[in-house]
């Protein structure tokens, strides 16, 4: 069963917020990179980088799937 109207509303605000947040942390995460020579090194950095990316590459497949949805509706 497919969301409608308010619920698919209640989705996309969550996935604004989500995005907001992940983009905002990034941002952080990346302020970082001007210490390179001693973080390069470290794994959980690079896989914490990794993770980054992979959320807010999920949240905006997300945003194409919920405007398909509403297209739909």
């Amino acid at each position: 069963m497919e969301p409608k109207g308010y619920e698919l509303l209640k989705i996309e605000t969550k996935i604004d917020s989500l995005e907001k947040e992940l983009s905002t942390l990034f941002r952080d995460f990346k302020k970082y990179d001007s210490k390179k020579e001693a973080i390069i090194e470290n794994e959980v950095y690079k896989k914490l980088e990794e993770m980054n990316v992979c959320c807010l590459s999920l949240l905006q497949i997300y945003r194409e799937y919920t405007k398909t949805l509403k297209k739909s509706a």
